[in-house]
């Protein structure tokens, strides 16, 4: 058995209507579980094999782009997934203390993600993290990540073309704003919460 498998807890009608069974589909099943085998291919019999993604992860970063664009994309997509749900909670402890103590509210905090997540130029993702004591929105362009910096994510969206495309075209603010207010897993985000 391969020793990287690309997950998702969810049928793909979980997050109907909001993004289609075709897209999820397409993106859970040809991008994510391709970043699981070509990551599996290329760390066979090298100095990452039997390695943990986070380790590929820090080593290969600035060494080996093949290698950590793949170890990257597929971490990345893995905590995508996880911070996606259609039925809404919003958060009830320390991420709404937080949200509470440096927003006016929670929909100015969603506002705020939202111009933040539309500034990303190409392709990358759009995060929220946890850093010096503060809540901070992090735009990364193509493969890079949160992990291993001094940053803790809390959640992420995938902005790359193929997570939109086949339900919003060319419009990705669309993509944005219907995640943003529709989508968000609250209770996984707040379980990344640091300890």
């Amino acid at each position: 058995m391969d020793h990287f498998q690309a997950h998702i807890d969810y049928p793909n009608t979980e997050l109907l209507p909001i993004l289609s069974a075709e897209t999820i589909d397409f993106h859970y099943g040809k991008h994510h579980c391709g970043y699981a085998q070509k990551l599996n291919a290329l760390s066979e019999n090298t100095t990452f094999t039997d390695k943990t993604l986070e380790d590929i992860i820090l080593q290969s970063r600035g060494t080996d782009p093949n290698v950590f664009n793949n170890a990257a994309q597929l971490f990345n997509h893995d905590f995508y997934w996880k911070c996606l749900k259609r039925e809404q909670v919003q958060p009830v402890g320390k991420l709404k203390h937080a949200i509470g103590a440096q927003f006016k509210d929670f929909d100015e905090f969603l506002s705020q993600y939202k111009a933040f997540a539309n500034t990303l130029f190409g392709s990358g993702w759009s995060w929220i993290v946890w850093e010096k004591d503060r809540i901070s929105f992090v735009n990364t362009q193509n493969a890079e990540t949160i992990l291993g910096t001094d940053q803790k994510a809390l959640c992420v969206l995938d902005l790359w073309e193929h997570a939109y495309y086949i339900d919003y075209r060319h419009d990705r603010p669309a993509y944005i704003q219907k995640m943003i207010h529709a989508c968000i897993n609250w209770t996984f985000c707040e379980s990344q919460w640091p300890s």
